[in-house]
């Protein structure tokens, strides 16, 4: 079992609300006799946040911009307070007098900011103020430069560095300190393809090689898989947490799902045949689901959403007959797209569902706008998931 180094406990934060926000809020309230004005003064940031974070694990805090992502980094880091809730270290309470916990964490900002000097007075810095030598600290500091690909700029001006450089840079000052929770926010949010590959091989280095915890803020959703072994998607809360396969194969909500890129999401309601066999009404559309049966038994007769991956759904000329194990409809063709890879196809059953299918196949099925066909997916491609 894996050592936990971090836990968050019901975390929140909240924030003054700006003299527009609170315009805003009279204009849209005044009519309401319900309204508080000491309950809304205050702007959520975050609200009852859980989480754990254990040895060399990575963990990716993933949501939208201003979902709290870099939030829970700089209360983890203590830069910023909590409204309530805490952070422990190791059973510790992590504040911002603690200063001997604190030096376990090393963070790096979305947009690092480097010092007056050379490359390597940068490095150096946070071992300078941890009252190390510099001489004693110079094959470190250039085993670094190696590390993140920046050998030979050990002299060279900080402040004549490209944004991929100056990233490399911050992450080498950080990691020069050795620390036992590494925290990246976003960190390759503002570069080229190139440089992100960089840091991206960077960071799975210290994942492979290294002693650390990654905790990272990002809403790419491909670097987070690549990267990640457990995701938290973030707004304003946890709204789920797991390993990152999980996530993006079962999400529990509308909010996840249609943010992890599930498409073919419709609300639809559960109903129940003369066969006792459990299926979702969409809009007169009957669709079986075997993955969640006990869900259908709990929430009978409730609005629910599916969600059915593209690259599930087959199309055909015909009806696939005596195949009970599969949802199938006809419809009609009515829009394609080339997108290099795969064809993104449109067709109409009553509601529009997106397929994804190959050129290949694509071009074998002679089809064309206006085409009439048939859709088919297992019932086990049939996500369940509530508001």
């Amino acid at each position: 079992m894996k050592e936990k180094l971090l836990e968050i406990i019901n975390l929140s934060k909240t924030v003054p609300k700006s003299d527009a926000e609170k315009r805003n809020e009279v204009i849209k309230r005044k009519r309401s006799s319900f309204w508080n004005k000491s309950e809304n003064d205050k702007k959520i940031i975050l609200e009852n946040v859980n989480l754990k974070i254990y040895k060399k694990t990575t963990l990716g805090l993933i949501g939208p911009t201003g979902s709290g992502k870099t939030s829970i980094l700089r209360l983890i880091n203590a830069l910023d307070e909590p409204s309530s809730g805490k952070i422990l270290y190791k059973g510790k309470p992590l504040t911002k007098k603690n200063l001997k916990l604190r030096r376990n964490i090393a963070m790096v900002f979305q947009k690092p900011i480097v010092f007056k000097g050379t490359v390597f007075d940068n490095i150096y810095y946070g071992l300078k103020v941890r009252d190390n030598g510099k001489e004693e600290c110079e094959k470190d500091i250039l085993y670094m430069l190696k590390k993140v690909g920046l050998e030979g700029y050990e002299h060279q001006k900080a402040s004549t560095l490209s944004g991929g450089e100056i990233q490399r840079v911050a992450l080498a000052r950080a990691l020069i300190i050795k620390p036992k929770i590494l925290l990246l926010d976003e960190p390759t949010a503002n570069l080229d393809p190139t440089s992100t590959e960089k840091i991206e091989a960077i960071i799975d280095d210290i994942q492979k090689n290294g002693d650390i915890s990654i905790v990272m803020a990002t809403h790419n959703l491909i670097q987070g898989q690549k990267l990640c072994d457990e995701i938290a998607i973030v707004n304003r809360g946890i709204l789920q947490f797991g390993k990152t396969e999980e996530i993006f194969s079962k999400p529990k909500n509308k909010f996840v799902a249609e943010f992890v890129g599930m498409k073919n999401v419709e609300k639809g309601i559960i109903t129940k045949n003369e066969n006792n066999v459990y299926f979702i009404n969409v809009d007169g559309l009957s669709i079986i689901s075997s993955r969640e049966i006990e869900t259908c038994r709990k929430i009978e007769s409730k609005d629910v959403y599916i969600g059915i991956k593209p690259e599930d759904i087959s199309i055909s000329k015909s009806k696939i007959e005596n195949d009970d194990s599969i949802n199938q409809f006809k419809g009609k063709v009515i829009n394609y797209k080339d997108n290099g890879t795969f064809l993104e196809i449109k067709i109409d059953v009553g509601k529009i569902f997106l397929v994804y299918l190959t050129r290949k196949a694509f071009l074998d099925l002679k089809i064309d706008v206006e085409s009439e066909v048939w859709i088919q997916f297992k019932t086990e491609s049939v996500h369940l998931f509530t508001d």
